[in-house]
């Protein structure tokens, strides 16, 4: 609890300065409206469709007129989740050129690899019997005590090379991951040095509503930044889960964030007043699924889907529902209060946000996990590019739909 403190604290001061220097009646305005940051940017999960990801910051930076080590305006806030989380970082941290250089030069890191007694299953010219023998050690191991397909060290190794722990981020970066040990969501965040400032008590109650009174809220440290970021991105089955001890001594087994919240808009509408949100997939899609693991992969997108269309949703209506109830005049709305104990709440506690996204129109050339096909990287990076120009689209509860 200690930790989530430390984060709200520091989420409140960037938009309660202005607070404490106004007038009575604005600062009990924003007791009543608690919002940190006026602009927060999302980036959801996909594997290496994440590279239209990197082509909408390269977009936004490019219109924005910014340069490495310059804030991303309008955006106080980043939030990531899998790759999200990664791309997220290095947006947080002002390495717009860094970003671009990762993704320009992935397919040649090689950063997915099978573990050793797996390769022949992916090996063309392997004899039929020894990728028969690959597949029933897999599958014998899956059953007893293998937890990951792919080799974690490589990818923890790229990290090590592209990710400075020691490079301040210029605004929040929060990003989620699942704890499988408590069968939970949790969020990491980073925050500038300077930001300190004391929590008002609408910043937690808004907190505990939109995350629950259980959530974690953990600051990652230096030494625990690539094993942290990783842990968004550890997709069950394909990678081993992530094993953490945190400062307060307490451990757990991680694994991709998306599992639980493939965009942390639920965290954002708490502190934001504004939600763009990065996706990946387009609205319509047809899958076709070769084997097993398309199998799976396809049903964890499934479900990932759902929950992002959920999250969407309730935040589209209770801000709406907020807005409405506020439309009405002080004299209604203080009677409403009054009233009723759950409009109270709704008046007072619930936050509310106004919500945009962007999407690519089609699906993109690069798959889930074509993290080795340049081509098809840099094309689905110059889609990201292009569609920035267009904008964000307005959220509304009939044209969306994921």
């Amino acid at each position: 609890m200690s930790d989530r403190r430390g984060f709200l604290r520091a989420a409140s001061t960037l938009a309660l300065a202005p607070a404490f220097a106004s007038a009575r009646a604005e600062a009990a305005a924003e007791e009543r409206e608690p919002k940190s940051f006026s602009h927060a940017l999302i980036l959801a999960g996909g594997g290496a469709r994440g590279a239209y990801e990197a082509g909408v910051v390269a977009g936004l930076v490019r219109r924005a007129g910014v340069s490495d080590g310059q804030v991303l305006a309008p955006y106080g806030l980043v939030c990531g989740t899998s790759i999200g989380a990664i791309n997220a970082w290095f947006v947080a941290t002002g390495q717009y050129a860094a970003l671009a250089h990762a993704w320009k030069t992935l397919a040649t890191s090689n950063i997915i690899q099978l573990k050793s007694k797996y390769v022949t299953l992916d090996h063309p010219h392997a004899f039929i019997a020894v990728r028969i023998r690959a597949a029933l050690r897999l599958a014998t191991g899956l059953t007893k005590n293998e937890s990951g397909i792919a080799r974690s060290d490589v990818v923890l190794d790229w990290m090590k090379q592209h990710i400075d722990p020691t490079l301040p981020v210029l605004v929040p970066l929060v990003w989620a991951v699942t704890n499988l040990t408590t069968q939970s969501p949790e969020y990491f965040y980073r925050v500038p040095p300077a930001l300190t400032g004391v929590m008002p008590s609408a910043i937690q109650r808004a907190f505990r509503l939109t995350l629950g009174p259980s959530a974690v809220i953990r600051e990652a440290s230096d030494d625990m930044l690539h094993q942290a970021l990783f842990a968004s991105a550890a997709v069950p089955v394909v990678f081993d889960p992530v094993a953490m001890t945190m400062a307060d001594g307490t451990t757990g087994t991680y694994v991709d964030g998306g599992i639980a919240s493939n965009a942390s808009i639920r965290f954002a509408n708490a502190i934001a007043k504004a939600i763009d949100v990065v996706f990946v997939d387009p609205r319509s899609r047809s899958e076709h699924y070769a084997n097993a693991i398309d199998i799976v992969i396809g049903s964890y997108e499934t479900m990932q889907r759902q929950i992002l269309e959920t999250e969407m949703r309730d935040v589209y209506f209770e801000s709406t529902g907020k807005r409405a109830v506020l439309g009405l005049g002080p004299a209604v709305a203080h009677r409403i209060e009054r009233e009723s104990k759950f409009m109270d709440t709704i008046v007072r506690d619930v936050p509310s946000s106004e919500l945009a996204y962007l999407r690519p129109k089609q699906m993109l050339p690069v798959g889930f996990a074509s993290f080795d096909e340049q081509d098809k990287i840099d094309a689905s990076i110059a889609i990201g590019d292009a569609d920035s120009a267009g904008g964000f689209t307005p959220y509304s509860e009939s044209g969306f739909r994921l």
